[in-house]
């Protein structure tokens, strides 16, 4: 994507303006600015491709300022926007690469686009799923917002804002979430054969930052959609897991199809089944969000820090005693908070039952209250939900 900064000391042009460009995906825009200086600041320290300048400015003349800010960055493209047009050659003269008349019309600045597109080959010739990728993930980070911007880039991407779908959340395997400048060259390669493989037909899919997001455009009934939605998912990971085996750890759902308006909410819904379902029944390997209880939204609700402060206060206790005495008590918590009985415990962790009763008292001691306790057992289970969420889960044992 282009990154573009916008410069008019008129705040309802800049805004006009800002609502327009926000239509085009190609290009991102990292600034607004009715100050001349602030512009500027923003030039020094980070690279910027595209100003669309205001000509005619009380404190300062587009022209100077269009010759001060190559001296930051030489390659900087500069559109100038005015509501005079006596200094077009002048302005050509600086090497604008176009000259808009206001009122800024859409029809207009399609021209326009199209030139800095020439000029900025590399934006015209990303391919189309990775500016649909840069597009969602925008959405992700609640960039996007204004209905109707959405649906003018989707438009713009072959998408129709308005058409449902389901949507799947892929969780990679721990030995292949790494960072991308941490990943090998085979696993890259592999990583863009898996987008590859999974955008036909109905399906699209994207990196995000946390794993693969997929679209699935397949009309579902109202009356079984969570059904249908699973063996859709099932099927999937039985396509993966034959092509790419011990890449993707799990896949989470997001409840009923739903539209563009609301998909960071869903994607975080998806993601979230995914996280806490491998937890709990790791063998699944497709879980639903609706399956999960309704401990998992408070995520949507408590601030982060006081996630961190909830979890600290429980099991940061435990998890430092672990780590001082070499023990083992946070996982035999986890084991008591998932299973109906003590006894279920012991077989699980392979341990006698008096060791369970041993270390169950220690734990008690150490956090200050009964696990026998609705309000104990209730605080933990929010807490052990919301450091599930909060980390990348280990590898399903065997």
């Amino acid at each position: 994507m282009i990154k573009t900064i916008l410069i008019d000391d008129e705040l309802p042009a800049l805004e006009a303006l800002s609502y327009l460009l926000r239509q085009y995906p190609v290009l991102e825009i990292v600034g607004e600015y009715t100050d001349l200086e602030e512009a500027c600041q923003k030039l020094r320290h980070e690279p910027v491709q595209l100003v669309f300048l205001d000509i005619q400015m009380p404190t300062a003349n587009g022209l100077d300022a269009a010759r001060k800010m190559r001296q930051y960055q030489n390659n900087l493209t500069v559109v100038f926007v005015t509501a005079h047009n006596q200094f077009a050659l002048q302005a050509f003269e600086v090497d604008a690469i176009d000259y808009i008349v206001k009122p800024v019309i859409k029809r207009r600045l399609d021209a326009t686009i199209e030139k800095i597109m020439g000029k900025i080959p590399q934006a015209a010739h990303e391919p189309l799923p990775k500016r649909r990728g840069e597009f969602f993930n925008r959405l992700l980070k609640g960039a996007l917002t204004n209905d109707q911007e959405i649906a003018g880039q989707a438009q713009q991407l072959g998408l129709d804002a308005s058409q449902p779908f389901s949507l799947f959340f892929l969780l990679p395997t721990p030995q292949t979430a790494a960072p991308e400048s941490n990943l090998a060259p085979d696993f890259r390669h592999r990583r863009t054969a898996m987008l590859d493989a999974i955008s036909t037909g109905s399906l699209l899919a994207w990196e995000t930052p946390h794993g693969l997001g997929i679209l699935d455009f397949s009309p579902v009934s109202a009356a079984n959609a969570k059904e249908e939605e699973q063996l859709a998912a099932a099927r999937l990971k039985a396509l993966l897991d034959s092509r790419f085996p011990q890449t993707v750890a799990a896949i989470g759902i997001a409840p009923q199809p739903g539209t563009l308006g609301n998909f960071a909410a869903r994607y975080r819904e998806a993601r979230y089944a995914a996280l806490l379902g491998i937890r709990i029944s790791p063998r699944t390997e497709v879980y639903h969000f609706l399956d999960s209880g309704l401990i998992m939204p408070l995520a949507h609700y408590i601030p982060q820090p006081e996630i961190d402060t909830l979890i600290n206060n429980t099991f940061g206790k435990l998890l430092r005693y672990d780590r001082q005495n070499s023990t083992e008590l946070f996982v035999t918590l986890e084991a008591i908070l998932l299973n109906d009985s003590l006894q279920t415990v012991a077989e699980k962790l392979f341990i006698h039952y008096k060791t369970v009763l041993f270390r169950k008292q220690s734990i008690e001691k150490i956090l200050g209250f009964s696990l026998n306790s609705f309000t104990g057992r209730t605080t933990l289970g929010v807490a052990l939900t919301l450091l599930y969420l909060n980390q990348t889960p280990a590898a399903p044992k065997e």
